[in-house]
């Protein structure tokens, strides 16, 4: 009797069509192991730059937490309004310093030059420069 189960087993393993079936399923299997794995991978990622989002949220809400701290206080407030406003109290004065641009002063002093000179040059001059020699 024993011998005929495995006679049957050994029968059912090697027949074509059973193979076929055996293959396709195990197809079937490691695909699905294979797309869970990339999906493993894929949120492991995703992970890693959400913590990394978070921290820097974080360090921005400490960051802005204590710049709203320094504007409760009275002198806080008060410097912040005189730097970005230039707000004075009655009585006071503001000097503004405005930085002098060294490329903007040369091309308005060459331009007023080469107007001078060109009023002062002869037609000659002027009839040359006209065709660029």
């Amino acid at each position: 009797m024993q011998n005929s189960n495995r006679k049957y087993w050994w029968k059912l393993m090697h027949n074509p069509f059973v193979t076929i079936i055996a293959l396709t399923l195990l197809f079937f299997l490691v695909r699905a192991a294979w797309n869970v794995h990339r999906s493993a991978a894929s949120a492991s990622v995703r992970l890693s730059q959400a913590k990394a989002e978070q921290s820097k949220l974080e360090a921005e809400q400490k960051d802005l937490s204590v710049k709203i701290d320094g504007l409760s206080t009275p002198s806080g407030l008060e410097s912040e309004l005189r730097t970005k406003y230039r707000a004075v109290k009655e009585g006071e004065s503001v000097a503004v310093i405005v930085k002098n641009d060294q490329a903007t002063s040369s091309s308005a002093v060459m331009s007023t030059a080469s107007v001078q000179s060109a009023s002062s040059a002869n037609w000659w001059d002027r009839t040359l420069e006209f065709f660029g020699l």
